[in-house]
């Protein structure tokens, strides 16, 4: 009887052990999703994480885990190693028809495009004899802006120069765009008088419009770093400078062109189109550095010689550069190519180290350098 009873109980464990290695799984999802599509650099956002079983099996130990890239700092959260990538690993205990959700609090410290993915599900056997595992789809994906930086001296320098532009030049009106309404003078075509607005006030009246004029931006932005000292902090100092001052422009509706050397770059005109911050935002939280980047000099070279030639930039765009590769060569190129167009060059240095460099150093009236300290990190 006790050798039916222990064979019983060997087969039993057998059969259980056989069920429990193809039926453990069924029905077991796993997904991840941010909170947000996109954030600034050095802000948080949530990653939710939820397991569910869907049958009435239970799984006593349910290993999840999931891999993304380290700038993603979950420091503050158990069960997380941290190499080339970051490995988010965690232990749950599903019960039959149970939904398990968690909110994973995420720092994200460093622009990029980054994704939660290649999740796998693993369980073990009962005294942790064997394990088995599963690789699960899922994807989540968020975009990390660059960050915000003080650009405040900038963007006063910035409407300063565009304020010139337009003082400069002889005003049209955009029938089209209309403001307000004022007493007629003797110098106001007759066209313009508002006959209905007159007879109500007694006096005659005239429409006034806007300035058919708008003003435009073109920033030209360097991330070449090829030196044998690389200088990490001043490139994502620029890629922050140059996305701060195109959001700051264009919350004053000024049409912001760009363009940059990195190799997934291509060239944006200036146009009347708010859905570009989102473009140039995506593409900047997408360069690489190990991508690599093009020659600045030649980029400039090519773009003054071709292509503005091809589709001529208006008088009153304001050309903004924002290069920590400033040097005598590139200040005279940029002298050469811009001719007579308001020219803003920005240039960050690690702080203390400017060697000569010069707050509003002229080479002619129309370029204005600016030096943006940078403290190391």
């Amino acid at each position: 009887m006790i050798t039916v009873f222990l064979l019983g109980v060997l087969l039993v464990g057998v059969l259980w052990k056989l069920y429990y290695q193809y039926q453990w799984a069924r029905e077991v999802t796993v997904k991840l999703w941010f909170e947000t599509d996109a954030v600034y650099a050095g802000q948080e956002t949530k990653l939710y994480e939820v397991i569910e079983n869907r049958k009435r099996m239970p799984v006593p130990v349910l290993e999840v885990g999931f891999h993304t890239r380290k700038e993603l700092d979950f420091a503050e959260v158990e069960n997380t190693n941290v190499s080339d990538y970051l490995y988010k690993r965690d232990v749950f205990s599903v019960l039959g028809r149970q939904k398990i959700t968690r909110e994973i609090p995420v720092k994200c410290t460093k622009r990029g495009k980054y994704l939660a993915s290649d999740a796998d599900i693993t369980t073990h056997t009962l005294l942790y004899r064997k394990h088995y595992s599963k690789a699960i789809a899922t994807e989540a994906e968020i975009y990390v802006y660059p960050k915000m930086t003080d650009v405040s001296e900038i963007v006063t320098v910035c409407e300063r120069m565009l304020g010139t532009l337009q003082c400069a030049k002889r005003l049209y009106e955009d029938p089209f765009a209309f403001r307000t309404i004022r007493n007629y003078t003797t110098d106001d075509p007759m066209k313009t008088i508002n006959w209905k607005a007159s007879a109500k006030t007694g006096s005659l009246m005239v429409n006034t419009f806007d300035s058919a004029q708008s003003q435009k931006a073109m920033i030209f932005l360097d991330v070449e770093d090829t030196g044998i000292l690389k200088y990490e902090d001043l490139v994502e100092e620029s890629i922050a400078l140059a996305a701060t001052i195109m959001r700051r422009l264009m919350r004053q509706n000024i049409e912001v062109g760009f363009v940059y050397n990195g190799k997934n770059g291509e060239v944006f005109l200036p146009a009347n189109n708010r859905g570009n911050r989102i473009v140039f935002e995506r593409l900047l939280a997408e360069y690489d550095k190990e991508d690599g980047a093009g020659d600045f000099r030649q980029l400039i070279t090519d773009l003054f010689s071709d292509l503005f030639v091809q589709k001529p930039l208006s008088e009153d765009t304001l050309l903004v550069f924002v290069t920590k590769n400033w040097n005598d060569q590139m200040r005279t190129l940029i002298g050469e190519c811009v001719g007579e167009y308001q020219t803003l060059v920005i240039v960050p240095v690690y702080r203390g180290e400017r060697h000569g460099l010069k707050d509003s150093a002229k080479s002619r009236d129309n370029i204005c350098v600016l030096i943006k300290e940078v403290e190391r990190t």
